[in-house]
């Protein structure tokens, strides 16, 4: 084991200059065009002579798939390559696509979430490539999309069969702890109808905007105040929040149409499908108190929570190679969502682990540890070594 850490290690200067280069290459999502980092990790591939698939449902949106090893069990290394986008450049102290390197930490968008994690598992699997055989095959996938659901990431590798895995480690930021549970999420569009007329004679149309307020406002008495008593002993609380709003063409015409959306976030102990019919049972509820009320509910985005047994060899294995590494081995949850879900809700082991501080995602003036950085490295080779023992 010390030999694949040595190695990582004799790599920190490599490693450091890979993710400089992979924030420099911007990939905010939307849009979501990945090729150019897509490129920077073949390569990255390439010379440590490991073969790859490059594979897209859409060419904007790559996603990379290497395999070292062969046969059962299967181990999915997996993080993506899209990042938040950076928005107002005035809010960061520090250029979000110059890597700047200020004492251990590196700043800039996409450090921390998630290339840090890709460039600690190309280590991973390039140090694990020197000591074959494996007994079983480790699956490297570095994926598109996971910021605006995985429709053509994760979600595309899966639902085409492109990956079976038997257990799964994501990099995302957790601080380089190990995370065995993770919120489920529901997005919902609610669109209100009205009908237009005058700014002048209001009453004359149907306001659909103000149609909105009275829906929102009942969904957060109804919904949002219960969910201030449920609790889970590893994630958040759970959570609702409307995210956006939009509607009407001008101040002086009665809007007649409204859109908003809702972000449901989940505990591990609730039911995903439970959380859309609470909606719309308050929406329905509204209907029969005013049948001139106008409203459309649909979910726009699901994925079910994240819960991974303590007592998984998965967990269990991550635990021995955390207390190797002098890390904290006691599992916590991920204040995020993550493409993790993919495989959860298919039954398969799934954890979470990567280097960075949840609170800098998506935040100005992201950065990550560069210590953290080469320590997620060695528990990834270590982690794929021992579970592939």
């Amino acid at each position: 084991m010390d030999t694949v850490a040595a190695q990582i290690e004799r790599q920190r200067a490599s490693l450091v200059g890979l993710l400089a280069n992979l924030v420099r290459t911007p990939s905010p999502n939307p849009p979501g065009d990945t090729r150019a980092v897509a490129d920077l990790i073949a390569a990255r591939l390439r010379e440590a002579a490991v073969d790859f698939q490059v594979l897209a449902d859409e060419p904007r949106k790559p996603n990379i798939i290497a395999r070292i090893g062969q046969g059962r069990p299967e181990l999915l290394f997996t993080s993506h390559m899209d990042t938040a986008p950076a928005g107002d450049r005035r809010s960061w102290r520090h250029d979000p696509f110059a890597a700047e390197i200020v004492g251990a930490r590196m700043f800039g968008r996409g450090a921390a979430d998630a290339k840090a994690s890709l460039v600690a598992m190309l280590a991973a699997v390039g140090a694990l490539v020197e000591v074959l055989p494996l007994h079983g095959t480790l699956v490297f996938t570095a994926v598109s999309d996971e910021e605006v659901g995985g429709i053509n990431g994760t979600e595309f590798l899966v639902d085409r069969g492109l990956v079976h895995p038997d257990h799964v480690v994501v990099g995302e930021i957790t601080h380089n702890r190990l995370a065995v549970a993770e919120k489920g999420i529901v997005w919902m569009r609610v669109i209100t109808h009205g009908r237009a007329a005058h700014g002048s004679t209001p009453w004359e149309g149907a306001n659909a905007i103000s149609a909105m307020l009275r829906v929102l406002q009942a969904v957060e008495d109804r919904v949002a105040g219960r969910l201030r008593s449920l609790s889970h002993p590893l994630v958040p609380p759970p959570s609702l929040n409307i995210g956006t709003i939009r509607g009407g063409v001008a101040t002086n015409i009665v809007p007649d149409w409204c859109e908003a959306t809702i972000d449901r976030r989940t505990l591990p102990n609730e039911n995903v499908q439970a959380a859309v019919a609470e909606i719309e049972g308050v929406v329905s509820d509204l209907r029969a108190e005013d049948p001139q009320l106008q409203v459309d509910l649909e979910v726009i985005q699901c994925g079910p929570p994240i819960e991974t047994s303590p007592d998984a060899p998965l967990v269990r294995a991550a635990q021995d190679v955390a207390r190797a590494l002098d890390l904290t081995p006691e599992p916590v949850g991920y204040e995020q969502s993550s493409d993790g879900r993919f495989f959860a809700e298919r039954g398969v082991p799934t954890i979470l682990f990567g280097p960075g501080d949840p609170e800098v995602a998506h935040a100005a003036d992201e950065s990550v540890d560069l210590d953290e950085l080469m320590t997620a490295a060695k528990f990834y080779a270590l982690l794929g070594q021992k579970a592939l023992a």
